[in-house]
C-alpha cells in the first residue's frame, strides 16, 4: 500500500491552467508570507477562503479527489494545532483567565488562539501548493522556471526529475517488503518492527543513491551541464492572465493583513 497522496492533475481546461506556473507562484508566495507574518488567526481563514474559492471557481482540478491529495495533512494539522496549544506559555501566566482545565493542563484564550493559528497556517500551505503545483504538469514548471526565471537548466530539470523519482519510493518500501516476507524475514513484537524499519530503509537509501547515479549519467549524457544554450520545444510568455493573477494574488494577500476584523 502506498503512503504518498493520490496523483492529481488538471481534468478541464479553466482559468489557471492557462496560467504560466511562475505566475502562480509569486501569487502563491505572497499568500504564505502573508500567512506566516502575523499570529491573528483571522488572515489564513481569509486566505483559506480564498483559496477554497480559487480551487473550486478557476482551478480545473477533479474536486472531489482534492480531500484525499489533502488527507496526509490531517494528522499534521490536528497535531501541530494540540501541541502548539499544550505547550504555548501563555498556558503558565497566571494573569490570564483560564478557559479549561484538567488537572495540570491549563488553556488559556491566546494559547488556543496562536494553536488555530498555526494549524490554519498548514491548511493554507497545502491549498496554496495545490493551486501553485496542481494545475499544470511538472515539465511545464520547469520550463517556466527556465525560460521566465532563467534558472540553470541542470537545476531546473534535476528538481523535476527528482519529483518524478518521488513515487518510486513507496513502490520500493512495498517491494522490499515483499522481498523481506518471501524471505521469511518476519519482524516479532516492537524491537522486530523498529529493527525492519531500520533495515527496509537502509536498503531504499541504497537503491536511491544507484537511482541518482543513473539519473545523473543520463542527464550529463544529454547535455544538461554542458553550458550550451539549449532551445525549448515550448516557448512560454507573460500574458494578461499571468498580470492579472500576480495582481489579484498580491491583492488578496494585502487585504487578508490589513482588512479589520
Amino acid at each position: 500500500m502506498s503512503l504518498l497522496p493520490a496523483s492529481i492533475a488538471a481534468v478541464r481546461p479553466d482559468f489557471l491552467t492557462r496560467v504560466t506556473p511562475v505566475a502562480r507562484l509569486v501569487a502563491g508566495i505572497a499568500w504564505l508570507v502573508a500567512a506566516i507574518a502575523t499570529l491573528d488567526p483571522i488572515v489564513p481563514i481569509r486566505l483559506m477562503i480564498a483559496a477554497i474559492v480559487a480551487l473550486v471557481l478557476w482551478s480545473g482540478l477533479p474536486l472531489r479527489r482534492i480531500p484525499r491529495r489533502l488527507a496526509p495533512l490531517g494528522f499534521a494539522i490536528l497535531s501541530l494545532t494540540a501541541f502548539s496549544i499544550l505547550l504555548s506559555g501563555a498556558n503558565a501566566d497566571r494573569s490570564l483567565a483560564a478557559i479549561a482545565e484538567f488537572g495540570p493542563v491549563r488553556l488559556t484564550a491566546p494559547a488556543v488562539s496562536a494553536g488555530l493559528a498555526v494549524g490554519l497556517r498548514v491548511v493554507v500551505i497545502g491549498l496554496t501548493t495545490l493551486l501553485v503545483f496542481g494545475p499544470s504538469d511538472p515539465t511545464r514548471m520547469a520550463d517556466s522556471l527556465v525560460q521566465q526565471w532563467h534558472l540553470p537548466d541542470r537545476f531546473a530539470y534535476g528538481t523535476l526529475a527528482a519529483l518524478r523519482m518521488a513515487p518510486f519510493m513507496a513502490d520500493d518500501w512495498t517491494a522490499i517488503a515483499a522481498a523481506r516476507r518471501l524471505r521469511g524475514l518476519q519482524a516479532k513484537g516492537p524491537a522486530g518492527r523498529i529493527r525492519e524499519t531500520r533495515d527496509r530503509l537502509l536498503v531504499m537509501l541504497v537503491a536511491s543513491i544507484r537511482r541518482a547515479e543513473r539519473l545523473a549519467l543520463a542527464m550529463d549524457a544529454r547535455g544538461f551541464d554542458s553550458g550550451i544554450r539549449r532551445t525549448h520545444f515550448r516557448a512560454l510568455r507573460m500574458t494578461w492572465r499571468d498580470w492579472l493573477t500576480i495582481a489579484v494574488g498580491l491583492a488578496v494577500a494585502v487585504a487578508a493583513l490589513l482588512l479589520p476584523r
